[in-house]
């Protein structure tokens, strides 16, 4: 009797997320990556153990894969690790994310180079060396900003420090992590607008953006702040963080300060925040998250086309 024939799920493209306010962003690539003509599965807290258990068995195999959920949840983590033994191809692959997501392993490389960054101290975790000696701190203007090496969202910065006891009480709040104590850029008034933008970098293409660092409220640009802001200089610097970080998906935060300098202050930011402006005061306009859904879907799209016979 011949063994039964097992049959293996082949997706174009599976997508991981387990926030809720990821919905409508994932429904929407989800759209627009079937309108492709491409297939795509969605792996969330209601399906990781079965598709974890499909994959180990070789019932199912992903060649692309975008993850938005293992920054928080390490079964997301171990179900990227066993992606990756089955050669799926990833979005922000997962070594690449892990060293550029800390600050501090970046900074010096950021740079090297030629980008502006706060001037910035590198304090080692409380946990490897307790007796760290601060003083070096009151160097920096006052106010300054603390934020520990690992995270995002704002979680755990302090953005206007003025005494050392607030480093040391970051540190002991999370003894595992470096911080970097930097500088506080101020930005210009352009317009009446604080010259702060955030810049997308997605699949190769860039997007700026206004971003209002007190409001937290997003704008696109117009033709006229052509005349206002150095587009040249945006693209560059996404593309310098891009190199150096070797990430497909992420935004960079960019201050024009007072002094005429574009200060990158903070590097990367991944999972990016792709709430919606209709729907959230202070999420991302419609118009730029259909635009990064489109430059994402382009690029699978193109890795994903069979190779092109070339006659000898």
């Amino acid at each position: 009797m011949d063994a039964p024939v097992s049959v293996v799920t082949e997706v174009d493209i599976g997508l991981a997320w387990n926030w809720e306010y990821d919905q409508d962003f994932i429904r929407l690539l989800d759209q627009a990556i079937c309108a492709r003509g491409l297939s795509c599965y969605l792996v969330g807290l209601h399906n990781l153990r079965q598709t974890n258990e499909d994959v180990s068995r070789g019932a199912r195999r992903f060649r692309w894969f975008l993850d938005r959920a293992s920054d928080n949840d390490e079964r997301f983590l171990e179900f990227n690790r066993l992606l990756q033994s089955a050669n799926t191809r990833f979005l922000n692959a997962q070594h690449h994310y892990q060293r550029s997501i800390d600050k501090a392993n970046i900074h010096g490389d950021l740079l090297a180079r030629g980008l502006y960054l706060p001037l910035t101290f590198i304090v080692p975790p409380l946990a490897i060396e307790p007796h760290c000696d601060l003083r070096v701190v009151e160097l920096l203007p006052k106010p300054f900003v603390v934020k520990p090496s690992r995270g995002s969202g704002g979680f755990g910065v302090i953005a206007a420090a003025t005494r050392l006891d607030e480093v040391a009480r970051a540190r002991a709040q999370f003894r595992n992590q470096r911080f970097l104590v930097q500088q506080r850029i101020e930005p210009q008034l352009l317009a009446g607008r604080r010259a702060w933008f955030r810049v997308y970098f997605v699949c190769g293409a860039v997007i700026p953006c206004w971003w209002d660092d007190v409001t937290h409220r997003y704008a696109t640009f117009t033709a006229a702040d052509a005349a206002l802001v150095n587009m040249n200089e945006l693209q560059r610097v996404a593309r310098v963080v891009a190199e150096v970080s070797q990430l497909d998906f992420f935004s960079s935060e960019v201050v024009l300060d007072r002094q005429g300098q574009y200060v990158v202050v903070d590097y990367v930011n991944d999972p990016c925040d792709m709430r919606l402006q209709s729907k959230y005061f202070d999420g991302v306009p419609d118009v730029i998250v259909q635009g990064i859904i489109g430059h994402i879907v382009q690029h699978l799209q193109k890795q994903l086309a069979p190779p092109v016979a070339v006659r000898l």
